[in-house]
């Protein structure tokens, strides 16, 4: 399983199986809303709030 690091609080996400490029989630740490920017190699962006 893939793993990425929020870049809010740097919890450890493991990804979920389903989980595609672009696609939102929370972290279950800190519940900063993520999107996963890559899958190659994995990496989260903060989602800008308006």
């Amino acid at each position: 399983m893939a793993i990425s690091e929020c870049p809010g609080c740097t919890f450890h996400i493991p990804l979920p199986p389903n989980l595609e490029e672009g696609d939102v989630m929370e972290c279950p740490d800190c519940g900063a809303m993520v999107k996963l920017k890559s899958m190659n190699p994995p990496i989260f962006e903060l989602v800008k709030e308006d």
